[in-house]
């Protein structure tokens, strides 16, 4: 009975320390990543390339991302800083002495570690996807504002990176409408367009931007020898190139996890880079409580250089196989899945070598 309250109480007492550092190191990182790229923003909003109201809500919506990599760091930093004072004021000596094996320690930190990693997963899998899709739908929003904000009455204006050039007589911006509009195309063919008015439009099904022109006459084939053709039309909507001026894909990483093709290999590389983030999580704690047994004389923080270039050492191993370009489905999954295996074999082998005698 006495046995078992005590070791009650030395659960209650590690998993509360553990969990007070993780919030602590949890809270320093977060505010340190989100004033680097509320930064930038800054930056960028003072260039134009997107209003200052905008500011929070792409700061709001890129905070996902910042949790899933944030927290396995914290973790790891939490656990190496916790065992390393317990090892360094002799406590762990002290509990393994009365009975506490390293199986029903890695069984207590488990209960900070799993849900750790099922947080890590939930982001990965789900909240992140979501936030980078509106992330993105903001971006070609602003995009698209920009471009017909930068239309003045009388002036030509240069579009979609130099393929178009537009003039128009008026612009009516409360209704976003253009009128007496003259367009010119570069590319896929050369081509005029003249038209009575001409707004913006965003295509729901596939998030693609328009420039939809009305009541107009458009002529192909400007400098061929054959004879150009004449179109007339009543509506004419020309694709805007709006994903070439975003800093990020519009397609993959903006995918929702459910709907990655598993045999088509980037798309199954995204789908492993998302579930290896919680494996991550699981492995990295593992390996932190291998690493976190300090050399005497070297201090409560002498296992925290190792213990984080390990932990980078492993998260760099995986955007590097993630980014490694193949085409083979099936070389991508073992490369992946091959380094967390080597990375849980490497956890074990730490965890048996912390509890032999120095």
């Amino acid at each position: 009975m006495y046995k078992t309250l005590k070791l009650t109480i030395a659960y209650r007492h590690i998993v509360k320390e553990l969990g007070l550092v993780l919030i602590a190191v949890f809270v320093v990182l977060m505010i340190v990543s989100i004033g680097a790229r509320f930064t930038g923003y800054m930056q960028e909003a003072a260039a134009g390339k997107f209003s200052a109201d905008l500011l929070w809500t792409l700061m709001i919506l890129r905070l996902p991302e910042f949790v899933q990599l944030a927290l396995p760091f914290s973790l790891v930093l939490a656990i190496i800083l916790s065992f390393g004072r317990l090892h360094a004021d002799q406590e762990y000596v002290v509990l393994t002495m009365g009975g506490t094996s390293p199986q029903k320690m890695i069984l207590w930190i488990s209960s900070v570690i799993v849900p750790a990693a099922l947080v890590v997963g939930f982001f990965s899998l789900i909240i992140t996807p979501t936030s980078r899709q509106m992330f993105v739908q903001q971006l070609a929003d602003t995009a698209v504002t920009n471009e017909f904000d930068a239309i003045v009455a009388g002036e030509f204006r240069s579009l979609s990176n130099g393929n178009r050039t537009v003039f128009v007589e008026a612009v009516d911006r409360d209704n976003r409408i253009l009128h007496g509009v003259f367009l010119y195309e570069i590319s896929p063919t050369p081509s005029i367009a003249l038209a009575n008015s001409a707004t913006f439009l965003l295509d729901d099904d596939s998030g693609k931007r328009f420039m939809q022109l009305q009541d107009g006459v458009r002529y192909e084939g400007l400098y061929e020898n054959n004879p150009h053709l004449v179109m007339s039309f009543s509506e004419l909507s020309i694709l805007l190139d709006i994903e070439e001026d975003l800093s990020i894909p519009l397609e993959v990483e903006a995918m929702d996890t459910l709907a990655l093709e598993r045999s088509d290999a980037v798309q199954l590389q995204e789908f492993d880079w998302r579930v290896s983030l919680p494996l991550m999580t699981l492995i990295s704690g593992l390996i932190a409580f291998g690493i976190s047994r300090t050399r005497p004389r070297s201090g409560r923080y002498g296992q925290v250089v190792p213990g984080l270039f390990t932990f980078l050492g492993y998260y760099l191993l995986l955007v590097m196989i993630q980014q490694t370009t193949t085409d083979s489905t099936i070389a991508s999954t073992l490369l992946i899945y091959g380094a967390h295996t080597m990375l849980f074999g490497l956890a074990v082998f730490l965890i048996r070598h912390q509890n032999r005698p120095q």
